[in-house]
């Protein structure tokens, strides 16, 4: 059954995962769906008209970690989410990894893509050292994939001067809350998170510079109650800051 729309796609996405396939064959099937929704240009109009003249349709859409996180379906059942990004030209954006699996297709435009992988033991949680493993440029329709954490290390950008956009197909997190972003300049990894929570973790990391007993105070309640590992972490990390 060809596929022309989104609805179509996620219909036969959702039996491909119904399946159980092993990784190969789940990321071989996907990209071939993919590629077949991106190479049609109807569907996503919509999507466009909406953020630009639907206010309820824009101010619907969840504030994701990155800002050019546009997301358009998400499963009934969690199993999956299709997002689109946009790419600027002359825009920086991080080098990165991912909580999930996920398969992107060039729709609008062609876009790079960087595949890195980590050098460094992982020992140290600030600290990464990454290098380049694959560079690519994809044209419409053509499409890649990524893995959860270390196995999904990459870095898209726009080219040839034009804004581009990518649809990308996500599973379900194996690690939710953050990802990190790579700074390959001084080799270190920033965790970074939604803006729902940013300012909660700019408030704790404050509190790491702070040596007082009121801040240690707090930092040790919030360690006592029921956050995410992810806070919990964090609350560690500036905990351990003062003390040191």
């Amino acid at each position: 059954m060809s596929i022309d729309n989104l609805e179509q796609f996620a219909a036969q996405f959702k039996d491909l995962l119904d399946q159980k396939p092993e990784w190969p064959q789940l990321l071989d099937k996907g990209r071939t769906l993919l590629s077949e929704l991106v190479l049609k240009p109807e569907w996503f109009q919509a999507t466009l008209t909406g953020l630009i003249l639907d206010k309820a349709f824009l101010q619907a859409q969840w504030q994701s970690i990155d800002p050019n996180d546009i997301q358009i379906y998400f499963a009934p059942d969690k199993s999956f989410s299709v997002r689109a990004f946009v790419w600027e030209p002359d825009v920086f954006y991080p080098v990165h990894d991912h909580g999930a699996w996920g398969i992107v297709g060039a729709h609008i435009n062609s876009v790079r893509e960087k595949k890195f992988a980590r050098v460094d033991d992982g020992n140290d949680p600030k600290h990464a050292e990454v290098k380049v493993i694959a560079d690519a440029v994809l044209a419409p329709g053509g499409t890649t994939f990524v893995l959860p954490v270390n196995e999904g290390i990459h870095q898209m950008e726009a080219v040839n001067g034009q804004v581009a956009v990518s649809i990308h197909v996500y599973g379900t997190p194996i690690r939710k809350g953050y990802i990190h972003y790579f700074n390959r300049h001084n080799n270190t990894a920033e965790r970074m998170y939604p803006p729902s929570i940013y300012k909660k973790m700019l408030a704790i990391r404050t509190l790491g510079s702070i040596p007082e007993p009121w801040a240690r105070d707090v930092l040790s309640a919030a360690l006592n109650s029921p956050e995410p590992d992810y806070i919990l972490q964090e609350c560690q990390f500036s905990l351990d800051r003062i003390k040191s």
